[in-house]
C-alpha cells in the first residue's frame, strides 16, 4: 500500500508530459509566425520591386513633358518602353507591365487631367496589379493553423513632373511664336522646331499695361526675386550671370529700355557703354529681307543678303563652305572657329560623333571684318569711320563668341495673360538666340536676333533636366 502511494506522488510531481504539450503548441506557433513572416517578405520584396519600376517609369516620361507637340506620345512611348522589369515572386507571370500613363495640369490638391501636350504638367504611372501567393499557406492548415488568405494582389502606382532648371542665363523672355492664336502671319510658329533655325525675330519691349504677344520681349526678375533696374542690367549685361532659373519664373514690371539698351549693347563694344568685355567680333549683320521691307514684320525666313555682305566686308564671292549660311554661320567661319552644319542648323563646339546630316566646316583662319562705329551712323561726315578699338577688353576669342548667344525663355504670353509682375510656367521653353546687331536708343530700341536652336540637356551643360517624384 505504501508502495502504490509512493508511485502516485511520483506521478503527479512528473511533468515531462506537460513539458511536451507546451513545446508542440510552442513549435505550432513558432512555425506559423515563420510562415507568415516568409509571405510577407515575398510580399513586401514584390512591392519594392514594383515601386521602383513605377517610379523610373514615371520620372523618364515626365523628362518628356516639354510642352512641345507630341509631349504626351513620348512620355507614354517611354514609360512603356524605357525598361524591362520582371519579378520571380510574381505569381501570374515574371513581367512587371504598365497601363497606359495619365497626364494632368493639376495633381494637387485635386486632380485635373491635361487637355493638351502644353498643358501636360504630371505623369501618373500606374502598374498592372500582381499577385503574390502564400506558400505556407497549405501547411499552415496541415498544422492546425488558420489561415484565411492563400495570395495578395499588389497594386502599385508613381507621379512625377519634371523640374529643370537653366544657369547663367540672363533675365530676358520673349513671348513664344508658337503661342496659338497669337495673330502673327506665321502663327503656330514653334521656333524651337529645327525648321526654323536661321530666322530673324524682331521684338519690341512691351511697355505697361500694354497687350503681351509674339514680337514682345521683357525682363524677368532675378532668380533670387531682386527686380531692381540695376541688378536686371548688371545681370543682362554679365559674362556668365549668376544663379539658375527654375521652372517657373517671375517677369519684372516697368519699362527698363534704357538699361537693356546698355546691358546688350555691351556685347557691341560701344564707346560710351559702362559694361566692358563685348564679344570678339561685333559686326552688325543684314536683316531678313521681309524685315527690311515691312517695319512691322515680327518674324523672317531667314532669307538676307549674304552676297552683298561677303562683297562688303571679305570681298570676292562666298566661300562655298558658307552657301546659304546664317549670320551665326558667318561669324563663327569670321572667327576661325570650326562647326558642324545641317544646313541652317549649328552645332558648336563640334562633337565627337555628328548627327546624321552633318558636315563640318573648317574655316581657313579668323577674318573679323572692322565695325563702323555706331556712335557716327548718322553723321555723314564720319560715315564708315571704325569705332575705336578696346582690344584690352577681349578674354579668350574661342570662348567670348559667346558673348553674342542668350539663352531666352519663351513664355506663351497670349495663352497665359502675361503681364506685370507674376509668376509663369516655363515648361523648360528656351530658344538660344544669336543676336544679330546692337540696339538703338528709343524709340527704335528693337532687338533682332537669329533662332540657332532649341536648348536641351543634351545640347547645353547648363539644362539640367530634373524631374521629381509627386508621390
Amino acid at each position: 500500500m505504501q508502495d502504490m502511494i509512493r508511485a502516485a506522488k511520483r506521478l503527479l510531481r512528473d511533468d515531462r508530459a506537460a513539458v511536451a504539450a507546451y513545446a508542440a503548441m510552442a513549435a505550432l506557433t513558432a512555425i506559423g509566425a515563420g510562415a507568415v513572416a516568409v509571405d510577407f517578405g515575398r510580399a513586401a520584396i514584390l512591392r519594392t520591386q514594383m515601386q521602383n519600376a513605377a517610379d523610373a517609369r514615371a520620372m523618364a516620361a515626365a523628362a518628356q513633358l516639354d510642352g512641345r507637340d507630341g509631349a504626351r506620345a513620348r512620355a507614354t512611348t517611354i514609360a512603356m518602353d524605357v525598361m524591362e522589369s520582371e519579378s520571380a515572386i510574381a505569381a501570374d507571370d515574371d513581367d512587371i507591365k504598365i497601363k497606359n500613363p495619365v497626364f494632368y495640369s493639376q495633381y494637387t490638391p485635386t486632380k485635373v487631367l491635361a487637355t493638351s501636350d502644353q498643358d501636360a504638367l504630371v505623369v501618373e504611372v500606374t502598374l498592372q496589379a500582381k499577385r503574390v501567393d502564400y506558400l505556407f499557406s497549405p501547411i499552415l492548415r496541415f498544422v492546425g493553423v488558420e489561415s484565411s488568405l492563400d495570395s495578395q494582389w499588389i497594386v502599385t502606382y508613381a507621379a512625377a513632373q519634371p523640374q529643370p532648371f537653366i544657369c547663367h542665363a540672363p533675365p530676358l523672355m520673349i513671348c513664344d511664336y508658337g503661342d496659338k492664336g497669337s495673330g502673327i502671319h506665321d502663327s503656330g510658329a514653334d521656333l524651337r522646331n529645327p525648321i526654323h533655325a536661321g530666322k530673324q525675330i524682331r521684338l519690341k519691349e512691351q511697355g505697361s499695361g500694354g497687350t503681351w504677344a509674339p514680337g514682345n520681349f521683357g525682363l524677368l526678375a532675378l532668380p533670387d526675386g531682386s527686380s531692381g533696374a540695376s541688378d536686371l542690367e548688371a545681370a543682362l549685361a554679365a559674362l556668365s550671370p549668376e544663379d539658375c532659373y527654375s521652372l517657373d519664373v517671375t517677369t519684372a514690371t516697368g519699362s527698363k529700355t534704357e538699361k537693356i539698351v546698355n546691358a546688350v549693347n555691351s556685347r557691341f563694344d560701344l564707346t560710351d557703354n559702362p559694361w566692358p568685355y563685348p564679344a570678339y567680333n561685333v559686326i552688325n549683320y543684314p536683316r531678313d529681307s521681309e524685315l527690311v521691307t515691312d517695319i512691322n514684320e515680327k518674324l523672317g525666313s531667314g532669307n538676307w543678303d549674304l552676297a552683298g555682305y561677303w562683297a562688303a566686308k571679305h570681298g570676292g564671292s562666298v566661300p562655298s563652305d558658307l552657301a546659304d549660311a546664317t549670320r551665326y554661320q558667318v561669324h563663327l567661319y569670321e572667327l576661325g572657329l570650326s562647326y558642324a552644319r545641317n544646313g541652317k542648323q549649328t552645332m558648336h563646339p563640334v562633337p565627337a560623333t555628328l548627327p546624321a546630316g552633318f558636315t563640318v566646316v573648317t574655316p581657313p583662319g579668323a577674318s573679323v571684318p572692322v565695325a563702323a562705329n555706331p556712335d557716327y551712323e548718322h553723321d555723314p561726315a564720319h560715315d564708315g569711320v571704325p569705332r575705336p578699338s578696346r582690344p584690352t577688353y577681349y578674354n579668350d576669342p574661342a570662348k567670348d563668341y559667346s558673348r553674342r548667344l542668350v539663352h531666352v525663355v519663351q513664355l506663351q504670353c497670349t495663352s497665359n495673360g502675361v503681364k506685370g509682375k507674376h509668376d509663369y510656367p516655363t515648361q523648360a521653353n528656351y530658344l538660344e538666340v544669336f543676336i544679330t546687331e546692337y540696339m538703338k536708343n528709343p524709340p527704335e530700341a528693337h532687338l533682332y536676333g537669329e533662332v540657332v536652336r532649341a536648348i536641351t540637356p543634351t545640347n547645353s551643360p547648363e539644362f539640367h533636366a530634373n524631374v521629381r517624384l509627386i508621390q
